[in-house]
């Protein structure tokens, strides 16, 4: 009887103490991962809850919550990254290899990213415009892209009136919509012409977590977008 008492003290020291214990060091190894791959990531939380937390080593949480702001993904600035599921399972010899998040399966799992109006002239100047002639202004009515155009030898000021839209689950797209020169509205067949070699392609499928945009929201200066893990 004794030795039934005593492996039941035991069994619950060890449930406890599995408990406080081991979601800290999978975050810690999740975190450090993350940093590797988050190019110059400024700040960094995760969160992993599992009940019992010996579920965890099958790689089955109870709810994850990541978030990232202010860093690279593939010469992409981001201004912020958030991951909320609950009901998650990740593989679970990558994630206690060396903290890789590979999703098997989740009841519900979201994720948010924001790109800020400098962040997204930045991608734009490095990948399309290296001459910095134009420069992208968000708005919460719409995306306008200002500056100068050459056309037969002269420097025009333009503005392109555009939206951004949701290209194989993964891409956000410039597609413009008005092109505007001197005060002077350019026709619909003259615009392609003009502005083709002028787009912006937003891919996200480097991103540490799998999604698919559902949608995308603009405000001053700032463009969200809004996600869900599809396996």
């Amino acid at each position: 009887m004794r030795e039934i008492i005593w492996a039941v003290v035991i069994a619950l020291v060890l449930a406890v103490l599995t408990q406080f214990l081991l979601p800290p060091v999978l975050e810690n190894k999740v975190e450090e991962a993350l940093e590797e791959r988050l190019t110059e990531v400024e700040y960094l939380k995760v969160d992993i809850q599992a009940w019992p937390a010996v579920a965890s080593l099958a790689g089955r949480f109870h709810s994850v919550y990541i978030e990232a702001r202010d860093f690279l993904i593939d010469n992409l600035p981001v201004g912020a990254f958030i991951v909320q599921g609950r009901g998650v399972r990740l593989e679970p010899g990558a994630l206690y290899r060396n903290g890789e998040l590979l999703l098997e399966n989740a009841a519900d799992l979201r994720l948010t990213v924001l790109f800020t109006e400098d962040g997204i002239n930045r991608y734009f100047w490095e990948k399309v415009d290296p001459g910095k002639k134009f420069r992208i202004i968000l708005k919460e009515g719409g995306t306008v892209l200002q500056g100068s155009l050459a056309f037969l030898g002269q420097e025009l000021e333009v503005t392109l009136q555009g939206v951004f839209e949701i290209r194989e689950g993964t891409r956000i797209v410039f597609i413009p919509e008005a092109l505007t020169v001197e005060q002077l509205q350019i026709p619909q067949f003259l615009l392609q012409s003009l502005v083709e070699d002028k787009a912006l392609i937003i891919d996200l499928a480097g991103l540490p977590v799998p999604l698919v945009i559902d949608e995308i929201r603009l405000a001053e200066g700032q463009l969200y977008a809004f996600g869900h893990y599809e396996k």
